[in-house]
């Protein structure tokens, strides 16, 4: 399966993969010195144009994360194409003896959504990649290079492609001849971070997890809808730095107060942040997506005043949930509280999470696997300090223990010693 004529121009330097009708080729290129890939495949077999399909579909993507195609030639009796030799690890290779930080697994997984979104943009029409796997995945110091594109398709010619892919790496409806789309690729990115985030010091990040389940849910309906989305959640998660907001780490952010029971003062100790941030110029605004909470505050608080959508109290700030039935406003830039209630899921949306708990002995707690994370920071509200103690053993982690405060007309000293205690001692609280 090596092709007639070659030998003057090529040395080759390696067999990597042959079979009776194909062959791929580690070869040097004499006049220059330089390695390439070589890949044969005889003109009889079925797939025969997928040499020139490929070439095709590389020369419609710009990114420089795509190896170059040098030339496609044919002989008597087979086609073949030299493309760039990427030089480099694979992921598979790095993570067998690497241990990767959050912070490269959120670069990695960018930039790996960089050249997919080029792929799905590109200027004759959405190519879909199709085998996303790590051995695919190639880094170059910084730089993540994508190799392999033997399977992909343009996406208007999908329905008629074989159902081709790996078995746990492909999206579920490519494997079984369903119909396919940019979200086959979604799947494949996902489950790059899935398997990076398995050899990462962020095994337990909640957020990362929750991305993994959403791009990767069988159900395509219920799957992230394009690349673009999940490269902009990511973005999230880093906390972009080129944000035209960046002079104001706060803004557009979102700390999310969810309890562990209904009881245990979640809007309390949200109310209270929301003061404690406003009071010290970061414009703060408290929210209550499910309830009227604002709106009691406005009948029940001396001297509240109301503008635009916005309740003005002694420091605090909350925006008013009129429904689903009133058009809302533009909410203000700044930082927000959001007072989740019990809803872990609407936790998990946001930036910072304070997981509130309580000691009653009519509390049935379930905590979930996340709040080990370290961006979740817990704290014991109407709990004593030996449930605290108890608490923060069994957690492995600090528990703060908040006072004991009824009002909510003001925010009280003792709370705002505990909330500067809080975020001072927790070095990672930067958002």
């Amino acid at each position: 399966m090596i092709p007639e004529g070659i030998e003057d121009r090529y040395d080759i330097v390696q067999i990597l993969q042959e079979t009776a009708a194909t062959a791929v080729l580690l070869v040097n290129y004499r006049q220059i010195g330089a390695l390439r890939i070589l890949k044969a495949i005889h003109r009889a077999h079925p797939d025969a144009y997928s040499i020139l399909s490929e070439a095709n579909l590389l020369h419609g993507i710009k990114s420089s994360q795509i190896p170059t195609i040098y030339t496609v030639e044919d002989t008597n009796e087979m086609y073949y194409l030299v493309e760039e030799y990427v030089e480099g690890q694979s992921l598979r290779e790095y993570l067998l003896e690497t241990i990767i930080t959050k912070e490269q697994l959120l670069k990695y997984a960018i930039s790996l959504c960089d050249v997919i979104e080029a792929m799905h943009t590109s200027d004759e029409g959405p190519i879909l990649y199709r085998d996303m796997k790590p051995e695919h995945v190639i880094l170059q110091d910084d730089n993540v290079r994508l190799i392999d594109f033997g399977i992909s398709v343009k996406k208007s010619e999908a329905a008629k492609a074989r159902p081709l892919g790996t078995i746990n790496w492909a999206a579920p409806e490519q494997l079984r001849a369903g119909k396919i789309d940019e979200r086959c690729d979604v799947y494949g990115v996902g489950k790059i971070i899935e398997f990076m985030q398995k050899n990462s010091n962020a095994k337990i990040d909640y957020r990362i997890k929750r991305l993994v389940r959403q791009a990767t849910d069988e159900n395509i309906e219920s799957r992230i809808k394009s690349i673009t989305i999940l490269k902009k959640r990511l973005l999230e998660i880093q906390g972009n730095k080129e944000s035209k907001i960046k002079e104001n780490r706060y803004l557009g952010k979102r700390i999310a107060v969810v309890g562990m029971a209904h009881s245990v003062g979640t809007t309390k100790v949200a109310i209270s942040m929301c003061r404690y941030f406003n009071k010290r110029k970061v414009d703060t605004y408290y929210t209550d997506e499910k309830n009227d909470t604002v709106h009691n505050l406005l009948e029940n608080l001396d001297g509240a005043k109301l503008k635009d959508g916005i309740l003005y109290h002694k420091n605090f700030k909350g925006i008013l949930n009129y429904g689903d039935a009133i058009e809302k406003i533009t909410p203000p830039i700044g930082l927000y509280i959001v007072d989740c209630g019990t809803d872990y899921n609407l936790a998990m949306n946001c930036d910072r999470v304070i997981f509130v708990t309580g000691d009653a002995p009519w509390l049935s707690v379930h905590y979930p696997e996340w709040i080990r994370d370290k961006s979740v920071y817990v704290v014991g509200n109407m709990a004593s300090r030996l449930a605290c103690i108890k608490l923060a053993k069994e957690l492995r982690k600090k528990v703060y223990m908040y006072p004991q405060i009824k009002s909510t007309n003001r925010l009280a000293k003792e709370e705002e010693r505990i909330i500067q205690t809080l975020l001072r001692n927790e070095k990672d609280f930067e958002i």
